[in-house]
């Protein structure tokens, strides 16, 4: 397994590092903050993170909530001395919480439990509980995470193979897909109007016929997005309007 460490204590890291090589786990890096652990992630791509809560900056919470909308494949485990994270820990989908000091025997009982995980080939967050409504959506910057309401995203468009997500303050690349973010963001607040883009039903302040069965939309700030023929009639019911 490969495995990268996420704690802003370095000798915290160093025993966990000890530990898991110990077990046969390949550490990839290490993190000091989750804003590098966002950017080691993306270039390691580890199979497991170990992450602390409490850090400077964004939580390990925080931290969780970005990495499964962005890598839900990846497996998460909370080793922290705070207990009373734990059941926000598993909201979070994660595999384990180990309170530290890490016993040898404990986590080699959360190592098993990871590569039986990893050898199913089955995404956590496919057999935990229902997650909670997405309140936030976490997006990655250089060197912070944007936690935006979603009800601030006024519209998601793919641009030059990434997605675009507009905001009343400006516009922020991301690392999602349209269809990730079409299963993420809620269906009664948002609507995908075609194969380029996502829009926020609350945003929309004209619709648009272009003539020659072409459709379109304007949203608040005057962003204008095009509308699939086949999802027009869907937006106007969405929008509580009568066909013309």
């Amino acid at each position: 397994m490969k495995a990268l460490i996420v704690d802003d204590e370095p000798l915290a890291r160093a025993y966990l590092r000890q530990l898991l090589e110990d077990q046969g786990v390949t550490v990839l890096g290490e993190a000091e903050s989750a804003t590098q652990a966002l950017q080691l992630n993306e270039d390691l791509q580890p199979e497991i993170l170990f992450l602390d809560i409490q850090m400077p900056g964004l939580t390990g919470l925080q931290l969780a909530a970005a990495l499964r909308q962005s890598c839900p494949h990846v497996l998460l485990i909370f080793v922290t001395g705070y207990s009373e994270h734990a059941l926000a820990a598993f909201e979070h989908a994660a595999l384990d919480y180990l309170v530290k000091p890490v016993a040898s025997v404990r986590l080699a009982q959360t190592l098993e439990r990871a590569r039986a995980r990893l050898a199913s080939n089955t995404p956590e967050a496919e057999i935990e509980l229902p997650a909670a409504p997405l309140k936030r959506l976490p997006i990655r910057q250089d060197y912070s995470v944007l936690l935006p309401r979603v009800e601030e995203v006024r519209s998601a468009v793919a641009q030059d193979k990434r997605v675009i997500v507009y905001l009343a303050d400006g516009e922020y690349k991301t690392y999602y897909t349209l269809s990730q973010l079409e299963r993420l963001l809620p269906a009664e607040l948002f609507l995908r109007v075609h194969d380029s883009c996502i829009l926020n039903l609350e945003a929309v302040e004209e619709l648009l016929y272009l003539g020659s069965h072409s459709y379109g939309v304007r949203l608040r700030g005057g962003q204008q997005l095009p509308v699939s023929r086949t999802r027009f009639a869907v937006l106007q019911e969405k929008l509580g309007v009568t066909p013309r």
